[in-house]
């Protein structure tokens, strides 16, 4: 069974929620796909933008930083990062533009495809 984590938001209270369960879910050996979209991928940039960069450094002191945390989930090997293809045109971000924690970018009904019965969607 995999789970599926669909981020919205460059909000780093955002991006938390959904590093730490993406982490936690994959620490338990699950398969976790999580999905960029929205003004999240904005926060996927190789220069990062947060909605709060104030915030975002209050949660960076905390040793809360979700890229990092994504960075070590990503290690355990079951983490996949994605980005919508169809936000990217919205934003005018190309593939080149995205942190080397993406490991690659597709449309909305390719991921639909890929989930199968059982598996658990989770939209933050």
């Amino acid at each position: 069974m995999a789970t599926y984590i669909i981020l919205t938001r460059n909000d780093p209270a955002q991006l938390y929620v959904a590093s730490a369960l993406a982490a936690s879910y994959s620490a338990l050996g699950n398969e976790v796909v999580l999905f960029i979209s929205g003004s999240a991928i904005l926060a996927f940039k190789k220069t990062p933008q947060l909605s709060d960069q104030g915030e975002g450094e209050r949660y960076s002191r905390f040793k809360a930083d979700y890229l990092s945390i994504i960075s070590n989930a990503k290690s355990l090997g079951n983490l996949k990062v994605i980005a919508c293809t169809g936000v990217m045109a919205i934003y005018g971000v190309s593939k080149d533009e995205l942190s080397e924690l993406v490991d690659e970018a597709l449309d909305f009904p390719s991921l639909i495809m890929r989930i199968k019965n059982g598996d658990r969607v989770l939209v933050v």
